[in-house]
């Protein structure tokens, strides 16, 4: 048979829709007769599903996988393992001695709308934070962050520095916020690109991340909060959002 399992370096892969390569397994009596790796360049789930159904893959190894596109899998007659994490071949060890076991058809943890596709949120973003002022740092950062970007102060020319997280690295929005929460602690603020959720906002302003709603994106709005995007105040510059009268003076000189 062979085996597909979602990679991100040497371990599982936290979102099968956005993972970019798979190793594929041929196995015969519960050995590994062969090993190789496909990439993914095409951005979509979809392109996912024809790559394994294209490959002959008869089962998947993954973390996390949207309910439809596991029932597209098993439609296929291709048995789906599930929400598994840490290194690959530990994993595939386990699958080889049975450890592991097809999931189930359970109720699903309710799933956050995917509006768009990670590569295309990005690019949306990158574009919008252009528009906006930001200088984009082409430098690679660490995961879950996609974009560093920098924006001067209006009041004290002082750059800010922003980590800026996408959503879609990982299949539930919670650990992408925490693993943000954690690696911007060295920015001066950081920015989740996410569907503006009751529960996503109101963990965003608990972690005091600006949440970003994909949809202005698409149609900007004239923002007059003190400085485009944030709408927390950043430490150290708390005194321009006391201030939007003073803001609009000092917006108009600019």
């Amino acid at each position: 048979m062979k085996l597909a399992i979602a990679t991100y370096r040497d371990e599982i892969a936290p979102c099968f829709e956005a993972a970019k390569r798979f190793q594929i397994c041929l196995l015969e009596k519960g050995k590994v007769i062969s090993k190789e790796f496909i990439n993914c360049d095409r951005s979509g789930p979809i392109a996912r599903l024809r790559l394994l159904k294209d490959a002959g893959v008869e089962a998947l190894l993954c973390n996390g996988i949207r309910s439809f596109y596991k029932d597209m899998l098993e439609a296929e007659n291709l048995k789906v393992y599930k929400d598994l994490t840490g290194k690959v071949e530990t994993s595939l060890k386990h699958f080889l001695r049975g450890g592991i076991k097809p999931s189930e058809k359970t109720e699903e943890k309710k799933e956050a709308p995917c509006l768009f596709e990670l590569g295309e949120l990005v690019e949306m973003t990158r574009e919008y934070l252009s528009n906006n002022g930001f200088m984009i740092e082409n430098d690679e950062s660490d995961f879950p962050i996609d974009i560093v970007a920098s924006l001067k102060c209006p009041r004290c020319n002082k750059p800010i520095r922003v980590a800026v997280c996408c959503a879609g690295h990982v299949f539930y929005w919670e650990k992408e916020v925490m693993e943000l929460r954690s690696i911007s602690e060295n920015f001066d603020a950081a920015v989740y690109v996410h569907a503006a959720q009751d529960q996503v906002l109101k963990t965003c302003r608990d972690f005091n991340i600006n949440l970003l709603d994909p949809w202005i994106l698409e149609n900007p709005e004239e923002d007059d909060a003190p400085l485009p995007v944030f709408k927390i105040p950043i430490k150290g510059h708390e005194a321009i959002f006391d201030n939007k009268t003073n803001w609009k003076k000092v917006n108009k000189q600019r």
